[in-house]
């Protein structure tokens, strides 16, 4: 039929065609994937975490090395005040060693990913103001399109999280930040 065009649904946009209209260029998926691979590297697990074995092994040793020597000490000066101040002088170094954070465990870091309803405020969630507004405005051109907002774990702390863009078999980056320091924003 010759009408047949007129009356056919129109095909939806694509998230680059809207994003293209709007003047917005987002960040690459590779720069994100390398911020990524970055910022893992520099939240790896430290040592202590990666052999936790040797921690224990470590402190108890150093006792059983401490109690030798004050032994040592007592049976080569009988009467003498070295194997006490010895002893508090070793502790006291493990002491200081412990809270400067020498024996530090921390659990490496991991990347998590979840969807941000519509509504939810994103300034609360800590996504700074340019990228928040540029996530509406896109929002509203592309219905139905999810917000997906990933962090950067570790332990209980959110260390870097980005803000993505996803329509059907799309994604693309709104933005990565760090605290109010943004580090790339689409443009």
């Amino acid at each position: 039929m010759p009408f047949d065009a007129l009356l056919a649904p129109s095909r939806p946009r694509l998230l680059a065609e809207t994003l293209a209209a709007q003047g917005v260029t987002p960040v690459s998926l590779e720069a994100l994937a390398a911020h990524k691979q970055a910022q893992l590297e520099r939240f790896a697990p430290s040592f202590w975490h990666q052999h936790q074995i040797w921690l224990p092994v470590g402190l108890l040793g150093s006792v059983a090395c401490m109690a030798m020597s004050g032994g040592l000490a007592n049976r080569a000066m009988p009467g003498s005040l070295l194997p006490s101040w010895l002893c508090l002088f070793w502790l006291g170094a493990m002491t200081l060693l412990i809270v400067f954070g020498v024996f530090r465990v921390s659990a490496g870091a991991y990347w998590e990913e979840r969807h941000v309803a519509e509504d939810d405020a994103l300034t609360l969630l800590g996504v700074p103001l340019p990228i928040a507004q540029l996530a509406r405005d896109v929002q509203r051109e592309v219905r139905g399109a999810a917000l997906v907002l990933g962090e950067l774990r570790q332990e209980a702390v959110v260390l870097d999280p980005y803000l993505l863009l996803e329509y059907g078999a799309e994604r693309v980056c709104l933005g990565i930040w760090d605290g109010r320091r943004i580090v790339a924003m689409a443009a």
